[in-house]
């Protein structure tokens, strides 16, 4: 197998758990316990599955099973605060903040919902400094996650690597060498509006995806040779695409619209980049030797089905609290349902995109051997 692999991760919620199932065929696919990927890039939920990979990455068996369990028993009470008392504080304090301007920054109203639970979950999880060893010690060559800066607009990555790497920026993005910690996964994960923005260093981040239209452009700068990328939109037909939009269909509820404006975030950039390296790829095989790009095979998988569909008899699963507070956005029947694939953080939900990633992978397990094995 080359050197050099990237496994490129980027997000969406609780859809991320499809990561978790694919990333789990992929090692039992290609048998490798060490270096399976030496390059780990990840935004939003994806910067979550990255940093912990890494954290395990002596074991690669372990770590892809450890990420399997992580999903599969997940509950919302993991991510946010869902007592009854925190979120009705949390509805009265956004009115406030939209009514009332207050002097203190420690009271300003920022995010729907209260993620220090997830912050307690990656302390507790996440060893940074063995991330640190691993680097140093070259079992893994570099990770990245990226984050949106919500004062200059810039997306921004954060990473770590044991080669020298010549920091890239263009107009709207830039990437920073750090030592990663909890900050960073708490910024590159922060879905706009729903979680709160987190501080790194002096300012302020969001969800990595939100101005990341290049998501391949971290790994191709930290060396990747290869690249896996893993997908959270099922291709649908553009015969179903025509068929959908031309129907007859209600004035859609604010779920409907938050759904397609999360699709937007984070399914649109990688679709696209992936299609630039393809065509980038095609011509450095026609031009050969003359052309100035290198030629990087890229294996994209995706899901086989609709991961928002999946989340139709979810509500019943979901504690009062969350089912109250998503009806207010007005998910109900089957308006919404994209939005609340992005949120819906309970093992009912993720176990079962869990066990499709892979079975999606295992399904294409010769694809992945050619792809590993071409040279």
């Amino acid at each position: 197998m080359d050197s050099n692999l990237a496994i490129v991760l980027n997000g969406g919620g609780a859809r991320g758990s499809y990561q978790a199932g694919v990333l789990r065929a992929l090692y039992e696919i290609i048998k490798k316990d060490q270096k399976l990927f030496e390059i780990i890039t990840g935004n939003s939920a994806g910067a979550i599955n990255a940093i912990f990979l890494a954290s395990n990455a002596r074991d690669w068996g372990s770590s892809t099973q450890y990420l399997v369990d992580l999903w599969t028993r997940l509950r919302p009470e993991d991510i946010f605060d869902i007592g009854q008392f925190s979120v009705g504080k949390l509805g009265t304090n956004w009115v406030k903040g939209a009514l009332i301007k207050s002097p203190d920054a420690k009271t300003l109203f920022n995010g729907l919902l209260n993620t220090d639970p997830l912050r307690k979950l990656i302390i507790r999880e996440i060893n940074f400094d063995e991330i640190h060893s691993l680097v140093k010690t070259k079992l893994i060559t570099a990770i990245s996650l990226a984050a949106t800066n919500y004062y200059s607009g810039a997306n921004v990555v954060f990473y770590e690597s044991n080669k020298h790497v010549e920091d890239w920026a263009k107009f709207d993005r830039f990437s920073i060498k750090s030592q990663l910690n909890v900050d960073h996964v708490m910024g590159s994960s922060a879905i706009p509006l729903f979680f709160p923005p987190a501080q790194i260093d002096n300012s302020y981040y969001g969800d990595g995806c939100i101005r990341q239209i290049t998501p391949l452009s971290p790994a191709i700068n930290l060396g990747a040779e290869k690249i896996i990328t893993i997908g959270i939109r099922h291709h649908r037909s553009i015969a179903k695409i025509k068929e959908l939009s031309f129907k007859s269909n209600n004035t859609p509820p604010i779920s409907q619209v938050g759904g397609v404006m999360m699709d937007s975030i984070f399914l649109d950039s990688l679709e696209a980049d992936i299609e630039r390296l393809e065509k980038v790829n095609t011509i450095v095989k026609i031009m050969g030797s003359k052309s100035s790009w290198k030629h990087i095979p890229i294996l994209s998988l995706r899901p086989s089905r609709d991961l928002g569909l999946m989340t139709e008899k979810l509500n019943k699963e979901l504690p009062i609290v969350i089912r109250y507070f998503l009806r207010t956005v007005g998910v109900s029947g089957q308006a919404g349902l994209n939005l609340l694939s992005y949120l819906a953080f309970d093992s009912s939900y993720t176990k079962q995109v869990v066990e499709l990633g892979y079975e999606d992978t295992m399904s294409k397990k010769q694809e992945v051997l050619n792809f590993i094995d071409a040279k």
